[in-house]
């Protein structure tokens, strides 16, 4: 049963209580632990890598307490140099709960980082966090500085950062896939990198919109085949060959 009015209920778990109370209770304490050591750690051995020693053994150990049980599929089906770092990549997929970003975080293998909207980096820990840990922000208060942290971001991809993006841009309700904004898929154009899709299946279980009580599921990432970025694409006709791959992985 939902804990979000008009949420339907069919094939979600019925949302449970103490664990997730239990969860949240251990997962603030280690979390501020985890934020911690990142600091410390960041003076000796650089930011990133602080924050990719230390996040995702937390994140992992976060969702086992929750009883989240994480499974990547179709990642060994990727081109060697995808996989190994050496070609940045654009992943693009469904947005449904607000666990996506570390559950994705922990289960790639790649220290792909997102893209997220410069108002986070104000917010206490999790924003500080993920600026050490070098996220892309969008400022998106003025067209002019919206197109200028794109042409940022299209550095940093050229440079070897490959990037994770919610092109819904925001969480869906129910877990179907809402339609995609075009902002992305400016920056492919102008990155000229391979789009990479995915689809989250279990997003929506774990954790709906408007609720708390995260509930123990299979938390499944499906990993699709790469799509080409050739000079001269359409932003418009990434964004319809994006959607249509993502839902086509969310349906499988």
């Amino acid at each position: 049963m939902s804990g979000t009015a008009g949420l339907p209920s069919a094939g979600l778990p019925r949302r449970p209580f103490l664990r997730p109370l239990l969860g949240w209770a251990l997962g603030a304490p280690m979390l501020a632990f985890s934020v911690t050591c990142v600091f410390l750690m960041a003076p000796f051995c650089g930011g990133a890598r602080a924050f990719w020693i230390m996040a995702p053994r937390y994140i992992r150990f976060t969702a086992w307490t929750f009883g989240i049980r994480r499974r990547l599929l179709g990642w060994e089906t990727l081109p060697e140099a995808i996989r190994t770092g050496c070609q940045p990549v654009i992943f693009i997929g469904n947005h449904a709960s607000l666990f996506d970003p570390p559950l994705l975080i922990s289960t790639l293998p790649c220290h792909a980082v997102f893209v997220a909207k410069r108002e986070l980096a104000r917010v206490p820990f999790l924003g500080w966090v993920i600026w050490i840990a070098g996220f892309i922000f969008i400022d998106r208060s003025h067209r002019s500085k919206a197109l200028a942290s794109l042409h940022a971001a299209a550095k940093r991809i050229h440079g070897g950062q490959s990037i994770i993006t919610f092109p819904e841009g925001t969480r869906s309700l129910d877990g179907r896939l809402l339609p995609f904004k075009r902002g992305v898929f400016n920056l492919a154009a102008e990155a000229q990198v391979p789009l990479v899709p995915f689809a989250i299946q279990g997003g929506a279980a774990a954790l709906p919109k408007g609720d708390w009580r995260v509930a123990g599921v299979d938390y499944v990432i499906r990993i699709g085949t790469p799509m080409p970025v050739p000079a001269g694409t359409e932003p418009e006709a990434l964004r319809a060959a994006a959607m249509a791959a993502v839902g086509a992985l969310m349906a499988d």
